[in-house]
């Protein structure tokens, strides 16, 4: 049967609703919103972000790109985002929306300005047993002018991965606990080699000290006894010769 929960590390790709010249969400046919994700120039895959991993994803993105088309359009008209990650691995698993705000700014580029994408974000998750629960991604303007090189809008997603729906329990550490589980086959195992460890302990000291000095006490005790009645033998018996 297939594990439909994530595990440490799973991938879970991020998909985001087309934005039309516009400004207003693009639909398929059927009347379905037209999801789409960008192709990570260090992958050549999807935006994925990573189950119970903590820490920086980086996503580059090629300003011919839709998605970065999406984000531009965001920015200039001032909305967020309508984005989605699955809940977890079923083939028609739910989905769980985000709504994600665009940050830039605008910088001067030869006789006209043009804006450019803050591609710093912080993504917090809660996930519980591998399935996720909730979750918001935000953008944070920690730098004066976002990272735009040569066409290409670098996207850095630091991520925080909570178990259960508070924010008391982190997952890395909770893995760490559960790592250091003793398995009952091999705790009963343990208490097996400790019974034997000190019997033997036990054993070696009642056989090499305990019994030979009670041995000795005793053997000293009788001597004792002999020599107290053979005086009190002796004195009886000079009693009796006067």
């Amino acid at each position: 049967m297939r594990n439909v929960e994530f595990k440490q590390n799973d991938e879970i790709k991020v998909e985001c609703a087309q934005l039309g010249e516009q400004g207003g969400e693009l639909s398929n046919s059927d009347g379905s919103l037209r999801w789409i994700s960008p192709t990570c120039v260090e992958t050549q895959k999807p935006l994925a972000l990573y189950y119970g991993r903590d820490g920086p994803t980086q996503c580059s993105v090629k300003a011919e790109d839709t998605f970065h088309e999406t984000m531009l359009r965001a920015l200039t008209f001032g909305r967020a985002l309508r984005c989605r990650v699955a809940r977890n691995k079923l083939k028609f698993a739910q989905h769980m929306e985000l709504s994600v705000r665009v940050e830039g700014a605008r910088v001067s580029g030869g006789k006209a300005s043009m804006r450019r994408i803050a591609g710093n974000f912080n993504a917090v998750f809660h996930g519980l047993q591998g399935n996720l629960v909730s979750g918001a991604v935000y953008p944070v303007m920690d730098q004066a002018l976002p990272e735009t090189v040569s066409g290409v809008t670098t996207m850095q997603f630091n991520q925080k991965w909570y178990e259960g729906t508070g924010l008391s329990v982190l997952m890395a550490n909770k893995r760490h606990e559960e790592e250091f589980v003793i398995e009952p086959v091999v705790a009963v195992m343990f208490c097996i080699l400790t019974a034997c460890i000190v019997y033997v302990v036990g054993r070696v000291y009642v056989e090499g000290s305990l019994i030979p000095r009670v041995l000795k006490e005793h053997r000293d005790e009788k001597g004792r006894a002999q020599k107290e009645f053979g005086a009190l033998a002796g004195a009886s018996e000079s009693k009796k010769s006067q």
